[in-house]
């Protein structure tokens, strides 16, 4: 299947939004859209716009123009938000680099049955490098690597039956489907579908909890490959206190994908064993156990300060490139100045870490950190992660860490100090390269007017390298203006 740029966001708007338009109109809630349309016009110069090494940059002088908006409604009992925007770059000097791009981000739900059947929907239109040795910057400004279109669709009805006391039963369906939208990488586009079902106690069980699940996902890709994964398992929890418990958990696992002679089967017993902590500002899990693949670990941590928030995860499992992408949920498109959205005064950061354009099952040991916070005039964040991907299909290994700030200052009533910066290490096992990139931004914000702004940017990227020939440097300016009506 391979549809059109403007065919694919329509009609994958319609299917979200129309979830929640229908579901309004029978409930008889009279809410009405909230649009908010928006234009900006960026004006940017970049001493090295291909990224080249030293000698061989060149400059370039280029005018970024956003035209999109902000769709949203809400009711008590659906919601649906969507968001488009379409940018244009125009290159002065080197006019067959003028491009085009179109970004969408949509989602929504709606209750069908009061408290029993719902229905989630969610789809984006964004580009993603085919090769992450390419993905080192977080816009389409500069030239360089084969950057693809990619649009993903998920939809999942999701059935709750409460049996009293005694019982909570879960039965859900999700269908995924990821379009690469060029013919030389069609191959790598896929559908999944899954099935989860689950049941587990209800409130009579007071110091003992239990579950019983089953989730069972099949992945067809267009090259003619297929990935499957399936588990059974069961889990006993004892609540020691209100607030700790310890828990154990055993089953069965089943996987089918292609695979490395020398890489363990995926297919075995598994068990873990841990504890967990609740209480108005914390919560808390960790476990040890033991998989097809070896011993296992997985912990998670989010703790409320009082101006701030903290939040630590450690995973570990087998996964896709197709579910990365669809898990990449944060809208991804940067505002005209180049700077990280900001929803709800928290800005948002792009994720930099893609894996290579591929079909195959990759194992992930994956460590996130995030911290942010508001205080007085100062608006901050923090992120930091640590992955390690180990590929089935061929016993490829990658590393790559990062992290990233962004601070916003108020200095005036209507002006704002804008500081991030980021540093990302990367490894290739199969050329033995290494590369660490760096990014320090600096600027400028004034709010002109209701629902405009002006902007003043600079921003500085090196990229190191144990093979010279991947080292560059960049320096670039922009100006920019924003309106939102």
């Amino acid at each position: 299947m391979k549809s059109g740029v403007r065919q694919g966001c329509l009609v994958a708007g319609v299917i979200v939004s129309g979830m929640s338009t229908l579901h309004m109109a029978i409930a008889e809630e009279e809410i009405p859209w909230d649009f908010t349309p928006h234009i900006g016009v960026t004006q940017i110069y970049t001493d090295n716009v291909g990224l080249s090494r030293a000698g061989e940059e060149e400059n370039e002088y280029i005018t970024q123009t956003d035209v999109g908006f902000m769709l949203q409604r809400e009711g008590s009992r659906a919601a649906a938000e969507l968001a488009y925007n379409l940018q244009n770059l125009s290159y002065w000097r080197e006019t067959r680099r003028n491009s085009t791009y179109h970004q969408f981000s949509g989602n929504g739900n709606v209750e069908l049955l009061e408290d029993r059947f719902f229905i989630d929907a969610s789809s984006s239109y964004s580009q993603r490098f085919q090769s992450r040795r390419d993905n080192v910057t977080q816009d389409n400004i500069n030239d360089l690597g084969e950057r693809r279109d990619v649009l993903t669709f998920h939809v999942s009805p999701n059935y709750i039956q409460r049996m009293g006391d005694v019982a909570t039963g879960q039965l859900r369906y999700t269908h995924d489907r990821v379009d690469y939208q060029d013919a030389s990488t069609s191959s790598f586009d896929s559908e999944t579908n899954q099935v989860l079902a689950r049941i587990e106690n209800g409130r009579m069980f007071s110091r003992v909890g239990w579950e019983l699940s089953y989730r069972r996902s099949e992945t067809e890709y267009d090259d003619g490959s297929s990935v499957t994964f399936q588990t059974a398992e069961a889990l006993l929890r004892w609540f020691v206190t209100r607030r700790l418990n310890l828990f154990v958990a055993g089953g069965e696992e089943d996987n089918e994908f292609v695979q490395d002679a020398r890489r363990a089967r995926p297919d075995d017993t598994f068990w873990r064993a841990g504890a967990g902590w609740q209480s108005t500002r914390t919560d808390m899990d960790v476990f040890y156990g033991e998989r097809f693949f070896g011993e296992t670990y997985g912990a998670s941590l989010n703790h409320r300060f009082r101006n701030s928030q903290l939040s630590m995860e450690y995973t570990e499992g087998l996964t896709t490139v197709s579910h990365f992408e669809i898990e990449r949920r944060v809208f991804p498109v940067l505002d005209s100045a180049g700077n990280p959205l900001i929803v709800n005064g928290q800005p948002l950061f792009l994720e930099l870490e893609y894996p290579d354009l591929q079909s195959g099952v990759y194992l992930s040991r994956r460590f996130s950190l995030g911290l942010s916070g508001e205080r007085h005039k100062l608006t901050w964040s923090v992120r930091g992660f640590d992955e390690r991907r180990e590929f089935e299909v061929n016993d490829q290994r990658e590393r790559v860490r990062g992290l990233g700030t962004n601070f916003a200052l108020r200095i005036a009533a209507h002006t704002q100090f804008l500081l991030n910066g980021s540093a990302q290490n990367s490894t290739y096992q199969e050329d033995d390269r290494e590369d660490d990139y760096y990014v320090l931004g600096t600027g400028i914000r004034r709010d002109l007017g209701p629902r405009t702004s002006a902007t003043l940017n600079y921003r500085y990227a090196e990229r190191n390298s144990n093979q010279p020939e991947n080292e560059f440097q960049e320096n670039r300016v922009s100006l920019s203006f924003r309106k939102s009506f």
